[in-house]
């Protein structure tokens, strides 16, 4: 009887050491859990007083992942900034950088949407004209090209 005892106290301990360490890994994982979303939320909340985010920083920063080839992370960028945007870069110029990084990165159709998206809110924009003028051309559409480019002649 006595060392039932002393097998059920080491189980106890053993039961007990386990479930001390799951707590503790359990407990890890909801912190995880729950800063993450929060980490985001404070950097939307302080992203243009901590980095004074704005049209000429988005530039720039576009410029340096295409220069570099990287043109899905300038699509992510932009796709980014085009979800959260308060106002801080101009949506024609958001458009414009995705027309222009799925055209380079040969998904013409995607890059044709965003040009016409453009064209929709500001149709008397010469480059995003010209640029789609070269897109049709490049995929072959040559009747639609040449009326682009004479749009695009007559508006500058």
């Amino acid at each position: 009887m006595n060392n039932n005892i002393l097998f059920f106290r080491l189980y106890v301990l053993i039961l007990l050491t386990f479930l001390l360490v799951f707590s503790f890994v359990l407990s890890k994982q909801l912190l995880v859990i729950i800063m993450n979303p929060l980490k985001l939320i404070f950097l939307h909340n302080n992203l243009q007083k901590k980095i004074n985010f704005n049209e000429n920083f988005y530039l720039g920063l576009l410029e340096i992942y295409l220069f570099r080839g990287n043109v899905l992370i300038s699509i992510a960028l932009s796709e980014f900034i085009l979800e959260f945007n308060n106002g801080l870069v101009t949506k024609d110029i958001i458009y414009a950088s995705l027309a222009y990084s799925y055209y380079v990165n040969s998904f013409y159709s995607i890059a044709e949407y965003y040009y016409l998206k453009i064209l929709s809110f500001a149709p008397s924009n010469y480059k995003v004209i010209l640029n789609l003028a070269y897109l049709y051309f490049d995929l072959g559409y040559e009747t639609k090209a040449k009326y682009l480019f004479t749009r695009a002649g007559s508006l500058k």
